[in-house]
């Protein structure tokens, strides 16, 4: 059971913070959980925690690294005064403090000018987080972001080995150094195979990514990159550390490329050669380390209309961030809700389903599963993003406004419209283009309602659940 061996004792006299604990503006403790460790030595909301056993604290990963023991002393600030109180606690037991932030120094921006960079794509005038340029190997880490490990700072790969950060999710696009700085818009090469290595040797697991841009890292750069990964298998390198996996993304391109390097889009043709060519090399990678271990994203499918592989393919969709396995998800979902749909309902309901065009075949198999349901009418208005143009097609990236002229403009629309989730900022009701779902429900002059894109989420909503 955990335990407080002390109440709060003010160890130093008061004094004002240093610079480099003003550097840390979001260490604030933002709730304390009731009956916690925490609550128990008297810290509380508002407090900004300094130091675990002398260490500063920098972020989250810090924060966890230094309390996983059973006994530790917390430094917290509270009105410019610094205390210090011991916890004795169960190993790994969390002590109950969330804060404002999990990066209390702030998050690590990107130095990098990518080729594919979707930030120099855009227009002014959009949601502010679509602005911030990241490379930051904490976020990897705790929210599986895709990092290139050019950014780091002195020290910090030391770190991510030190308390083994894994698995670690890389962007890696290309082995061959030029190439890879040519794709990251280096100056000059920029080797990942040392880096790789290190971590692996750290016994730290590695997913990988390539964006694939042709003309910079397709024909024999891809091969002998997912050759030299595939050198650094767990399995070929006889260690724990390595890496596990590596995905295969098209580059995406909108309108708004003004003053950057052309760049060229996968087309079908090039797709096709990819999916036969990548099928024998997955079954070579599966005898030999009992996984396909080179995954392609759902776009390869569906711009080649090719049904997407089954779901052991995907072997625990360990890329599912890629969009690597969604439609897979999407299609499994449905075939478990077609066995248990009602055979009518009581009273007749038509419904929307607005989606990016990529997206377009896979709604409109669900709808025609929905439609086997008598009084139920569904459709599926697929939407061209007119805002970013390019090959810009899924849901995710469409906002308030073009989804408002889809909808003037499709001529059977239903009582109710329904839109993926993704639509919308995180945790709130607003497009991209910070036109919220309730000026759209004006705009359309019917519901619109954001729904999780599963079949499950929409058909709940469809039949009254």
């Amino acid at each position: 059971m955990a335990m407080a061996l002390s109440l709060p004792v003010l160890t130093h006299e008061p004094r004002k913070m240093t610079t480099q604990e003003r550097m840390q503006p979001h260490n604030m403790v933002e709730a304390v959980a009731p009956g916690s460790c925490a609550e128990m030595v008297g810290i509380q909301v508002g407090d900004r925690v300094i130091a675990v056993n002398g260490n500063l604290i920098r972020d989250i990963v810090d924060w966890k690294f230094q309390t996983a023991g059973n006994r530790m002393a917390v430094t917290y600030q509270r009105d410019g005064e610094t205390q210090t109180v011991d916890i004795e606690k169960g190993y790994d037991e969390n002590i109950g403090l969330t804060f404002t932030d999990d990066l209390f120094d702030g998050i690590h921006i990107c130095k990098n000018k990518c080729i594919f960079c979707f930030l120099y794509q855009q227009p002014k005038g959009l949601r502010p987080s679509l602005y911030i340029k990241d490379d930051d190997y904490r976020l990897s880490f705790l929210h599986s972001n895709y990092v290139t490990l050019t950014n780091l700072k002195p020290g910090e790969l030391d770190r991510i080995c030190e308390q083994k950060l894994s698995p670690m999710f890389v962007s890696i696009h290309a082995t061959d150094p030029e190439a890879r700085g040519r794709v990251l818009g280096r100056k000059g090469a920029e080797p990942i195979l040392p880096i790789l290595d290190r971590l692996a040797d750290a016994r730290i697991q590695i997913h990988g990514q390539i964006v694939l841009c042709p003309g910079y890292n397709d024909g024999a750069i891809l091969e002998q990159t997912i050759v030299d990964l595939a050198k650094r298998h767990p399995d070929a390198r006889g260690t724990y550390g390595g890496i596990l996996s590596v995905a295969v993304v098209p580059v995406g391109i909108t309108q708004f490329r003004e003053r950057l390097a052309p760049v060229t889009l996968v087309d079908t043709a090039m797709a096709n050669h990819l999916l036969d060519w990548i099928d024998g090399e997955r079954e070579r990678f599966r005898k030999r380390f009992g996984t396909r271990f080179v995954f392609f994203s759902d776009e390869f499918y569906l711009n080649t209309k090719r049904e997407v592989p089954p779901r052991s393919h995907y072997e625990g969709f360990p890329q599912l961030e890629d969009g690597v396995g969604l439609v897979r998800l999407f299609l499994d979902d449905l075939e478990k809700l077609a066995r248990r749909l009602p055979k009518s309902i009581p009273t007749p309901r038509s419904f929307t389903l607005a989606t990016g065009k990529i997206a377009e075949p896979i709604l409109q198999r669900f709808a025609e599963v929905m439609n086997r349901v008598e009084n139920l009418h569904v459709n599926v208005c697929a939407i061209h993003n007119q805002f970013f143009e390019g090959n810009i097609n899924i849901a995710g990236l469409i906002v308030g406004r073009d989804l408002v002229d889809a909808l003037h403009a499709f001529p059977t629309l239903g009582d109710t419209i329904l839109i993926p989730s993704v639509m919308l900022r995180d945790g709130e009701e607003v497009f991209l283009d910070e036109m919220t779902l309730a000026q759209v429900n004006s705009a359309v002059g019917r519901p619109v309602i954001a729904v999780e894109r599963t079949p499950t989420a929409a058909a709940e909503v469809m039949l009254g659940q």
